[in-house]
């Protein structure tokens, strides 16, 4: 499956979590990997460096790297652009997005992705369909 990759997976992963959370995480992440194409944007890597070091501290030189060795190896970053405007301009007029995730939403339209690796509950009222972390 075509799956986007929204920040808070990404933060999630480049963040110190408790043990247990880390390897459900990491769990979830290695599963997209090894069983489906993943796509991301530029926006989701502006949200991933500037939430890990305003929220966690972490060093933006370290998300860098983090981004360098663990996200672009694995994930295919799609270009935004008018298309995507005009597209994100409907979602926000018509289900109330954030901006952000009506560009992100925009995305996966246009690209024909089947998919969000989020846990933000907003993507549902588009009508995308949405991958999460289970917990058992």
């Amino acid at each position: 499956m075509k799956i986007f990759i929204d920040a808070n997976l990404l933060i999630y992963l480049n963040t110190r979590m408790p043990d247990q959370e880390a390897r459900l995480v990491e769990d979830f992440w290695l599963d997209l990997v090894l069983n489906h194409i993943l796509f991301t944007n530029v926006l989701v890597l502006d949200e991933l460096i500037y939430v890990s070091r305003k929220r966690y501290g972490v060093p933006v030189r370290d998300t860098i790297e983090f981004i360098d060795n663990v996200v672009i190896p694995y994930t295919d970053i799609l270009s935004i652009g008018l298309n995507e405007y005009i597209r994100a301009k409907e979602i926000m007029n018509k289900h109330g997005l954030k901006p952000s995730d009506s560009i992100h939403a925009a995305t996966i339209i246009n690209y024909g992705l089947q998919a969000i690796a989020s846990e933000d509950t907003d993507f549902d009222k588009v009508g995308i369909k949405r991958l999460w972390i289970t917990r058992t």
